[in-house]
């Protein structure tokens, strides 16, 4: 078996095409090794920390170790004691954060305790201005690069860059001999850089699924829209019918809002859905528009959409569902990025895979200082 697949990996390596040789590989993969791999490590590390963003907060700010009132009326009498017009969107509270996480217009967020009764008031437990701390530092990082007006686009160009990084590793250091994959550690008459370069190789081999598994997640979640038409384009699917057109509202001032209404209506139409993420009105001719996850949704923000006249009336209900297959399939992308499916051991291990491009570009580069430095005493 050793020597058959040594013999197709000879193979490989003769016929390779002009622009996978190993000369300008190499020079491409060490290239975006040191300087793509530096951001990357970044990027990787955030993502590991903030897959455990909502412990952390509570471990930071004990204030938020309260307990969960799942109740809407309770809820949107909390949303109605605040100045409507300063506030994006509200997250309603559920057992992984028990309180009201809202985002002001100015990026503040502020969380608020729910009270257990009419007659208490609202606490707001703690205000988060941005780069206020280490996680929303994090934050930054990981999803703008620090560039949020560029939105998603830095991180979209990273994943790319590093999947030419993969590839290019890949096919540069292919084993001509199966055995290289046997691990250095016995090896103390090896010199330092080749002990080195072995452990770089071995260990990009070994986890090449799951460093490939968090790069395109992350990768086609920059490019949401490309990733949404290639899968609906493979899948055939059929044109989206267009939304019906809603009535014009009557002006109602953002004053008079009704939160313990809206809430309500919204759980008395989905009672198994949860409502995951409702917007403020902007202006006195909004509906109010909420975000669902229903119970055949795996998606943790939802997908289904409510949105209802300032009045109650339901406009319209777009559920997720019902939508077609490659719409579908591509918001589960979202899904394995996040660990919201697979359970505590594919959590674990995406909390591990974060740590793997510091250890390969610690690695890789001992291997070309090393080797610089030989080169260098042989002159």
């Amino acid at each position: 078996m050793v020597q058959l697949a040594e013999k197709w990996s000879a193979i490989i390596r003769r016929n390779k095409p002009w622009y996978v040789s190993v000369g300008r590989g190499r020079f491409w993969h060490r290239l975006l090794g040191f300087w793509l791999g530096t951001v990357l490590l970044l990027v990787c590390l955030t993502g590991s920390i903030l897959l455990f963003k909502n412990p952390l907060l509570q471990l930071l700010y004990p204030q938020l170790n309260i307990s969960l009132v799942d109740d809407p009326q309770l809820q949107g009498l909390a949303l109605d004691s605040l100045e409507q017009r300063q506030y994006a969107f509200v997250r309603p509270p559920n057992t992984e954060r028990p309180w009201l996480e809202l985002s002001r217009l100015d990026g503040t967020l502020e969380y608020w305790s729910v009270p257990v009764s009419a007659v208490e008031t609202p606490r707001l437990l703690l205000s988060r201005a941005p780069y206020s701390d280490v996680l929303d530092w994090c934050y930054q990082l990981h999803l703008y690069l620090f560039v949020k007006t560029w939105k998603h686009q830095l991180p979209g160009i990273v994943g790319l860059g590093t999947l030419l990084l993969l590839f290019t590793g890949l096919i540069t250091q292919w084993p001509r001999n199966w055995r290289m994959l046997k691990l250095p550690s016995g090896a103390r008459a090896v010199p330092a850089w080749q002990r080195n370069r072995q452990w770089h190789y071995v260990i990009a081999l070994l986890s090449l699924p799951f460093l490939l598994n968090v790069v395109s997640t992350g990768t086609a979640m920059a490019y949401n829209t490309q990733t949404q038409q290639f899968f609906s384009w493979m899948l055939r699917d059929p044109p989206e019918t267009a939304v019906a057109a809603e009535p014009a509202l009557p002006g109602v001032a953002l004053t008079a809002s009704d939160w313990a209404l809206w809430l309500t209506t919204a759980r008395q139409l989905e009672p198994d859905a949860r409502v995951r993420i409702a917007s403020f009105r902007q202006t006195e001719t909004d509906a109010v528009q909420m975000r669902i996850q229903l119970p055949e949704e795996w998606h943790p923000n939802g997908r289904s959409v409510i949105r209802l006249a300032p009045d109650g009336t339901v406009l319209s209900v777009q559920r997720a569902t019902e939508s077609a297959p490659g719409r579908q399939l591509s918001q589960l992308i979202y899904l394995l990025h996040v660990a919201a499916v697979g359970g505590p051991w594919y959590l674990w291990l995406l909390f591990g895979t974060g740590f793997l491009p510091l250890i390969l570009w610690w690695f890789g580069l001992r291997w070309r200082r090393n080797r610089l430095r030989k080169e260098a005493g042989r002159v």
